[in-house]
C-alpha cells in the first residue's frame, strides 16, 4: 500500500473498524479497499470506516466507499463512515452524495451505537 495512508484495523462488538489516516487517492484506494474488505468476516455485524485522521480523499476514495457499501449490502452487513463536522473532506462526501447512501457519524462511538440499534 502507498504510504500516503495508514490503515489500522480494530474489531469491537462484532464490528470491524478501519481507521484511515493520511491521504486516500488513486495510488492507494484499491489496496485499501482490498485490505478492508478482507478484514470483514461474514459474521461481522458491519464495518465502520473512521476517516477522522484523513486529510485528503479524492474520487478514488469515494469509489472505495460505494464499492464497500455494495459488497457489504450483498452480505446484509452495514457500513457507516466517521467524519467529524470540521473535517475538510466532509464537503466532498456531501457533494458526491455519499451521505445519501452511507450514513456519516461524527464519532466511532456514534457509529457503533447506530449499528447496534442504540443510536
Amino acid at each position: 500500500m502507498n504510504e500516503l495512508a495508514t490503515l489500522t484495523l480494530e474489531l469491537r462488538e462484532q464490528v470491524q473498524i478501519a481507521h484511515i489516516d493520511g491521504e486516500v487517492d488513486i495510488a492507494n484506494a484499491a489496496s485499501l479497499e482490498s485490505e478492508i474488505a478482507e478484514a470483514v468476516s461474514n459474521s461481522a455485524e458491519g464495518l465502520v470506516i473512521d476517516l477522522t485522521g484523513t486529510e485528503y480523499f479524492d474520487s478514488s476514495g469515494i469509489r472505495l466507499l460505494f464499492e464497500l457499501h455494495a459488497r457489504l449490502s450483498g452480505r446484509r452487513q452495514s457500513l457507516r463512515v466517521v467524519v467529524p463536522p470540521e473535517a475538510v473532506i466532509l464537503s466532498a462526501l456531501r457533494i458526491t452524495e455519499v451521505d445519501q447512501v452511507v450514513p456519516i457519524d461524527e464519532t466511532v462511538e456514534e457509529a457503533l451505537a447506530a449499528l447496534s440499534g442504540n443510536g
